[in-house]
Formats: C-alpha cells, structure tokens, sequence
C-alpha cells in the first residue's frame, strides 16, 4: 500500500476515523452503525483507482550451512532472508490509529497498520456502499494461498489469491 502525503486529513479527523472504525470492526459482532460508516468515508479523502491492481510480493533465502560445533552439538545456519514488495495501480492510504484507509468511492479498505494481504494473518475489512451511498455490509479479507512447484528443483513460486467475505451488515434504524 503507498503512502499518502501529510496535507488533506487533520489529526482530528484521523482520531474521529479511528474512534468511529473501532466501534464498527468491535463494538457488535453482526452490526454496525451507518452514522459511523457515513463519518467515515466523508472524512476519508476520495482518490482515485485503477481498474487494475496488482501487488507482489517476493522473498528469497540466502545459502544455508550445517556442521558441527565443539561442545554444542550439530549447528545450522541460516542465510538472510531478502523481501522485495511492489504494486501497481494501488490508491492513496492514510493512516488513522491502527488503520490504513483507502476510499475507493463504493467502498473503504481497511488494514491495520501491522498487516496488510500478505502478512501470515492478514487484518483486512472492506466497507461496502450501495449505489445511493448507504452503507451496506462490511467484508473481511480471506486469502487462498497457492504454492507452485517447478519440477526438477528446489524452486516454488507462491501466489496469494484474495477474497471478501461477509462479516456484518449495517444496524437497521441507526
């Protein structure tokens, strides 16, 4: 996820975002209210996305050794472990307490600040809107991993696919 620049959203606005997204992620475990979907994605900045985004994410393992050790034992020794990570087509975030938020204009993806799709457990919410702007449900991020195998090697690429799936939906009459 990039980074937004500092000037659009207060420090105010970005404690009222935090506060209204902790009672919507914890407050009920079925409903949120609509009035703090509705602050939210007013004070969170609309930007613009692309039709298509794409991240990668790749990590490689330096050479290994083992042996032994006087008085230890056997010994092995990892080599270091490089992350290169990247997107494409992805949207201004800001940050607002634990959250990471992007407006899409029909929905808001949050992540907590610790994770984001490829972490091991990943911590991601989508707050959907219907075409009037009413908030509607909120999903969360349930990933699929795939590895693939390269035959004849000690090569596997892994690929996480995403999906939403349904969490809570809006409190009737808030």
């Amino acid at each position: 996820m990039s980074k937004a620049p500092a000037p659009g959203l207060r420090i105010d606005d970005r404690m009222v975002i935090a506060a209204a997204l902790d009672r919507i992620l914890y407050d009920d475990p079925d409903r949120f209210a609509a009035d703090d979907a509705r602050t939210v994605r007013r004070l969170i900045p609309h930007s613009r996305s692309s039709w298509l985004r794409l991240g990668f994410r790749a990590e490689t393992q330096g050479p290994s050794m083992k042996g032994e050790a006087a008085g230890v034992g056997d010994v092995r020794m990892e080599g270091d472990k490089k992350v290169v990570e990247g997107s494409v087509g992805e949207s201004t975030t800001w940050r607002c307490g634990q959250y990471k938020v992007t407006n899409h204009g029909g929905d808001l993806e949050i992540w907590q600040v610790m994770s984001d799709e490829y972490a091991p457990e990943p911590k991601g919410a989508r707050l959907e809107f219907d075409a009037r702007g009413e908030p509607e449900r909120l999903t969360f991020f349930q990933p699929r991993d795939i590895e693939l195998r390269i035959p004849f090697t000690s090569l596997a690429i892994g690929v996480r696919l995403g999906g939403w799936q349904d969490w809570k939906r809006v409190a009737e009459g808030v």
